[in-house]
């Protein structure tokens, strides 16, 4: 299964629908508010990051498929996660944070924790800065950036899997497809280990399975999945969810990249169009958290329906305008120097969160 290459599918718009279900997700422990939403027994903001993996492994495996070549494909990668990732948490550092803080400013910026928030641009996650947020239910700055790093590692990964495989002459498309399923078995293997010392990795081993799931679909010659096993899945994963949360995980594996793949893979009249006024996604993910931070210190007091209206507004419009001034000057300024083919410069865009 293939995205086409003018993007006449649906991909736009399940990502979007994710990052949005992640904003709303968060709005529960961002407010002090218990019983989050779950589904399949999963929080509703945890099941929205398995959907970017799923889809990332997809759509960066497909990437890949177009334009096998190491450093292009860094570049893009880079290009993709990097320049939004610096202007978020800069702006964040030097101007949010000095307004949000409680403390005086020569305080602010002689702590050490200020200048550690800046490792964040090298995906090494830290989630606290001085003063900021104290006072809300939790001090978190920006409690997403923690996926970033993982995601990387994943288009490592890639590489590293579709090299090993060229070296192997293993050089078909249902071979390599094998190899990324069995890399997804081990992960998932070892992110179910009963060991204290995985506690730590546990999050991210279990992303980086729906990433080598949806790496594995894309090296498959489908045109895309039927619809009627979501009918079995389905069910059997809620069910699940109802039981034991183990159930519910491998359950979850098997069900949410099929869905999200057989659905996205699709052209669904209005709804393909979701990225027509641009690729906002990735800005929804970045900055929702730090705004229903922001939004919660300035009406702590809100209605929840009335705290997500106004944060998914300032979220999608601050989303749009990264996407305008930073994402896609970004992309176009490394296509033009890598001078990529049409075919390959499509899928420059529809890539990772």
């Amino acid at each position: 299964m293939r995205a086409e290459v003018n993007r006449d599918n649906n991909f736009d718009a399940v990502r979007l629908v994710a990052a949005v279900a992640v904003v709303v997700g968060h709005a529960w422990p961002l407010t002090g508010l218990s019983h989050a939403p779950r589904i399949g027994g999963i929080p509703l903001f945890t099941l929205a990051v398995f959907v970017f993996f799923s889809l990332s492994g997809y759509l960066v495996g497909t990437s890949w498929v177009r334009d096998p070549r190491l450093l292009p494909f860094l570049a893009r990668r880079a290009s993709r996660i990097f320049p939004a990732l610096i202007v978020v948490v800069v702006l964040t550092t030097f101007v949010l944070g000095p307004l949000a803080t409680a403390l005086p400013l020569l305080d602010y910026f002689t702590s050490a924790q200020t200048w550690t928030y800046l490792t964040n641009v090298t995906l090494v996650a830290s989630y606290e800065l001085p003063g900021v947020f104290a006072a809300n239910p939790r001090p978190v700055v920006n409690g997403v950036l923690w996926t970033l790093g993982p995601e990387f590692l994943c288009y490592v990964g890639v590489m590293v899997v579709a090299t090993v495989a060229v070296a192997l002459r293993a050089r078909h498309e249902f071979t390599r497809a094998a190899v990324f399923a069995v890399v997804g078995v081990v992960l998932a293997i070892v992110s179910s280990l009963p060991l204290e010392s995985f506690d730590g990795p546990r999050p991210a081993l279990t992303a980086m399975v729906f990433f080598a799931i949806g790496a594995a679909v894309s090296q498959l010659p489908l045109h895309r999945l039927p619809l009627w096993p979501a009918a079995v899945l389905i069910p059997a994963w809620l069910l699940g969810g109802a039981l034991t949360p183990e159930f519910a995980q491998v359950m979850t594996w098997i069900t949410l990249p099929y869905l999200v793949l057989c659905l996205g893979s699709r052209a669904t009249p209005f709804v393909r169009r979701a990225g027509r006024f641009g690729d906002v996604s990735y800005g929804v993910y970045l900055w929702g958290y730090l705004i229903q931070q922001l939004v919660w210190q300035a009406w702590p007091n809100l209605a929840l329906v009335t705290d997500l209206i106004i944060v998914v507004a300032l979220t999608l419009a601050v989303a749009w305008a990264s996407w305008h001034l930073v994402e896609k000057r970004a992309l176009a300024a490394i296509r033009n120097r890598l001078r990529v083919s049409p075919a390959t410069s499509a899928v420059l865009v529809p890539t990772d969160t």
